[in-house]
């Protein structure tokens, strides 16, 4: 097994991990919905860090809170609007009877499904169509059956579920999901799945990534982007709530509530290293975090400390790939669909180059 970045099946990398996704791919509804299910037992976190977040259910899964962990995790497109689709997924996992056991209620669960949205209304046709309930149980039915597909297929990037309607740069340029994994040497893989929709751009106007020192730091060597689209003026119209960054970052390493929120909140630095500016009032980002606890720390606290250092910086280094990833696996539309270019449509070499990473 190779050591280093993978981009492969991403944050399917991770085992017992599996996504569903429901949304279309038109030109009239840019917008959808993605389900994150953990496998019992996985410890999960949270950390907000955008000024302008819309999160559900995440002080449930804070340490200290009487949570056992979340049944699924959705990120979602349509704002506040769209969390309507989480009660689809919980309507959907409650009928297939995960979560948690109603007390004194015989055959009643409870699912614990904490949430973030991006804001990507009217980026169809102009019109507002939000994901709802309906979308949210397409995407958990979706999840489940990944569950049972032994082959593996689900998707994990591009223009599909929450990130269809995905955008960059002041809206310069459409981005999508982008997922990414690291395996570390000793033995723990991180991984990371993002819907990158920031306020901020990914690189300057000449085509120099703001993440290229770590591409290279990791021994990437990538063509050249010519160019990327300058970001229009600063303006209401073109700033106001319509961003943020969301992203679960996972791992298969043994994690307590308080380190795997730890590892949620060093995996910011990955959104600040691959975007600037990160985390504006603009934005809502924010990193929810999974551990899945099949390679133990080890037991000194000094070895566990730094094995979880280790861990941390992975999941910054994955989530800063994974939103490259998620500019670079953006699909082309037509003209007719006036829609901002691709990463793909801007620097097609450097798009290929990347999506062709193993």
């Amino acid at each position: 097994m190779s050591i280093g970045p993978i981009r492969g099946r991403g944050i399917l990398e991770i085992p017992g991990i599996t996504v569903g996704h429901a949304g279309r791919f038109t030109p009239d509804r840019l917008t959808g919905v993605t389900a994150v299910l953990p496998p019992p037992g996985a410890q999960v976190g949270v950390d907000v860090r955008g000024g302008g977040p819309a999160p559900q259910e995440t002080d449930v899964i804070a340490p200290g809170t009487h949570s056992y962990g979340a049944d699924a995790i959705v990120l979602t497109g349509g704002s506040a609007l769209g969390l309507a689709s989480v009660t689809g997924v919980v309507a959907t996992l409650a009928e297939a009877g995960h979560g948690f056991p109603a007390p004194g209620l015989k055959d009643t669960v409870i699912p614990l499904v904490p949430a973030a949205a991006i804001f990507d209304l009217g980026r169809g046709d102009g019109t507002v169509h939000p994901p709802t309930s309906e979308d949210g149980a397409a995407a958990a039915h979706a999840a489940m059956s990944a569950a049972n597909d032994s082959a593996g297929n689900a998707e994990v990037r591009g223009s599909l579920g929450a990130g269809l309607g995905a955008r960059s740069g002041m809206q310069s340029m459409r981005s999508s999901l982008g997922s990414f994994a690291i395996r570390l040497p000793s033995g723990y893989t991180v991984a990371a799945l993002v819907v990158a929709n920031p306020l901020g751009t990914i690189g300057t106007p000449d085509g120099t990534l703001w993440a290229h020192s770590l591409l290279r730091s990791y021994g990437f060597d990538l063509p050249t982007i010519g160019g990327l689209p300058a970001a229009t003026a600063s303006t209401a119209e073109t700033t106001s709530a319509k961003n943020t960054t969301i992203a679960v970052v996972a791992t298969n390493a043994g994690l307590d509530p308080a380190q795997v929120t730890r590892m949620a909140s060093g995996a910011h630095a990955g959104i600040a290293r691959a975007v600037h500016p990160s985390h504006t009032l603009f934005d809502g980002d924010t990193v929810f975090g999974i551990a899945t606890g099949d390679t133990s720390l080890p037991k000194d606290f000094a070895a566990s400390t730094l094995d979880l250092v280790s861990i941390t910086a992975a999941a910054a280094d994955a989530l800063s790939f994974a939103i490259i990833d998620a500019h670079a696996a953006a699909a082309s539309v037509p003209a007719s669909w006036d829609q901002p270019p691709t990463l793909h449509d801007v620097a097609p070499e450097f798009a290929g180059a990347f999506t062709a990473l193993a």
